[in-house]
């Protein structure tokens, strides 16, 4: 019956069988989020099991672009998420522990490319030949990325709080902004290698730092326009809430729209990061308003963001079986071996790095013990990486996409289960609530 409908509304074009996907992927994964909660699991673990199921089914019937076309959804779902973050960025609360911040971000970004880099070569002496250079520098960049969603979703679920949700939140944040800077350089070290080129330092830096440059600038713009306007609505107006609302979702569309937009000025394109742009945007918005009316906003968008939110974590499971459907004619022992071997040493670079840096920082027990567990979710601005690297490469560029496709799967399933972990042992949550 299902598959009848969506060969019926081929002659209109996707988009009627991408709203009928949607609304099952919404249900769908709606109840197994809250099945998982009853059996004491994370629900965005039940969300991305779903996903999968779903994404198996439509690409065994060949509707796998249908997938496909819904992209928009999970771009706008991350602007919100990143929006979420920015609007936790307190200027008052990262007075006290900015420094901390910057610092354990740096070195836990560092260690986990490391440990990754050199973990990776290390199997040439296993398997000669395994890894290239160019493939482990890449890896490496990309093992500095970690995903947001659902560290920010677990947060505000369970009303975090305490010294590891302190650092978690703003740390997160900044990691995807040095992960940035990290694979652009990488890439472009591994660029040269791979095709003979002079190495220049200023190349290097020049495509990442003007990312974070132009990124900064659009979404700082949009906040400040947005809280211009709020600031005009008055306390007694019976609407505000939907003013709130109504200009909260024009700002995160508007910021997320520029990013994946082609721009350009004259001949000069320009690059904007879809998780900093809507973030600053938040950062900005909130510092600009009081903490009352800043409170006002964030409930008013919560509320409209999550069937959005399950959207995304529902999508993101169905886009893997996706990907993999398009990548069949692949060496998948090996990879898969390389993999295992990528989530481990990512892992260890993580929570090790976490460790070090709250230990060098003096940082609240908590934060040493646990923060690096948190650490380890990874997702879209991995993926982000895993294509451009595509894109770069050719065919060793598809090695790494497949590689960093089955990590995500594992990280997106596993990775809730131990930030959720690590907050109630952590003492900054209780699962039974």
């Amino acid at each position: 019956m299902l598959l009848n409908l969506l060969s019926s509304g081929a002659s209109s074009g996707l988009t009627y069988e991408a709203l009928l996907v949607l609304a099952l992927v919404l249900l769908l994964g709606l109840y197994t989020g809250r099945w998982f909660e009853k059996i004491k699991l994370p629900h965005i673990t039940g969300y991305i099991i779903m996903g999968v199921i779903i994404g198996g089914v439509l690409v065994a019937f060949g509707f796998g672009e249908t997938v496909e076309s819904l992209e928009v959804v999970s771009s706008v779902a991350l602007g919100f998420i990143a929006f979420g973050i920015g609007t936790e960025l307190e200027f008052d609360k990262l007075k006290k522990s900015g420094k901390e911040v910057v610092v354990i971000t740096i070195i836990q970004a560092i260690l986990a490319a490391g440990v990754t880099i050199l973990g990776l070569l290390s199997l040439n002496l296993i398997w000669p030949g395994l890894v290239s250079l160019p493939i482990a520098l890449v890896l490496g960049a990309i093992a500095t990325a970690t995903a947001p969603a659902p560290i920010m979703l677990l947060t505000r679920k369970y009303k975090a709080k305490g010294p590891l949700t302190d650092i978690l939140l703003p740390l997160v944040g900044m990691d995807d902004a040095v992960g940035i800077i990290l694979f652009g350089v990488l890439l472009s070290v591994a660029n040269s290698l791979n095709t003979g080129a002079d190495l220049s330092v200023v190349k290097m830096l020049e495509g990442p730092m003007l990312e974070l440059l132009f990124s900064a600038v659009i979404g700082a713009l949009v906040g400040f326009i947005a809280a211009k306007l709020i600031k005009k609505i008055r306390s007694r107006d019976s609407q505000k809430e939907e003013v709130f609302l109504s200009i909260s979702v024009f700002a995160v569309f508007i910021t997320v729209a520029f990013a994946k937009m082609h721009l350009a000025i004259g001949d000069f394109p320009i690059h904007l990061s879809p998780i900093l742009t809507p973030m600053i945007m938040g950062v900005v918005l909130t510092n600009s308003l009081s903490r009352v009316r800043a409170h006002d906003v964030n409930l008013s968008v919560e509320s409209f963001s999550a069937p959005i939110l399950i959207a995304f974590f529902t999508l993101a499971g169905s886009e893997l079986v996706v990907a993999f459907a398009h990548n069949t004619d692949v060496p998948y022992g090996m990879l898969f071996g390389i993999t295992a071997a990528y989530i481990v040493l990512r892992s260890i670079g993580k929570v090790y790095g976490a460790h070090l840096g709250g230990k060098l920082m003096n940082s609240h027990r908590s934060v040493k013990k646990y923060l690096g567990i948190c650490l380890l979710p990874q997702a879209g601005v991995a993926l982000g990486m895993a294509y451009q690297a595509k894109n770069d490469f050719g065919e060793p560029g598809t090695y790494i996409l497949i590689i960093v496709l089955i990590a995500t799967l594992v990280y997106e399933m596993f990775g809730p289960i131990g930030v959720k972990l690590a907050l109630h042992e952590a003492n900054e949550i209780i699962l039974d609530k």
